[in-house]
């Protein structure tokens, strides 16, 4: 998926999980993180958003890992959780950055080049549904965002 998607189904997930787990909606440090981590898995891939921003981590990492390797993984998952944590940060600040990845991950599964959630191992997970920057991907996300938003932003009048 495209940047942009990605952005806002990881936005869209987070106020979904922080309505239904009564945390503020708009908490604007909330949400940005949630964005970055809906961001973050394209770090190894240095034409991406966040890769051409980073160049100095995500050439490296392109050419260790390759795309959709490493950074789309279940280790990956794991290890954002264990680095902040182990920095001291709190929960709500843990908690939508790994929403936001586990976003990108997910909507990442839905493309025909899948990931490999089990990385080192090669084996590669795909529901092909979608192509990335297509009219479908478009159209999807605008559906499921919508919903998210919707259902968070429901019951908040």
């Amino acid at each position: 998926m495209m940047a942009g998607s990605h952005a806002l189904i990881g936005s869209a997930s987070w106020l979904y999980l922080a309505h239904g787990m009564s945390l503020p909606l708009f908490d604007p440090v909330a949400l940005g993180l949630a964005v970055a981590g809906s961001l973050s898995p394209d770090i190894d891939h240095p034409k991406s958003w966040v890769g051409r921003r980073l160049k100095f981590i995500s050439v490296p990492l392109s050419k260790l890992f390759g795309h959709r390797g490493l950074t789309h993984s279940v280790v990956a998952v794991a290890g954002c959780i264990a680095v902040l944590r182990w920095d001291g940060q709190q929960w709500h600040h843990t908690l939508p950055f790994v929403i936001g990845y586990a976003s990108h991950l997910a909507a990442d599964l839905i493309t025909p080049a899948g990931l490999c959630l089990a990385w080192p191992l090669r084996r590669t997970f795909a529901f092909p549904l979608i192509r990335t920057g297509s009219f479908a991907e478009q159209a999807l996300v605008t559906i499921v965002a919508g919903w998210l938003f919707a259902r968070a932003l429901g019951s908040c009048g």
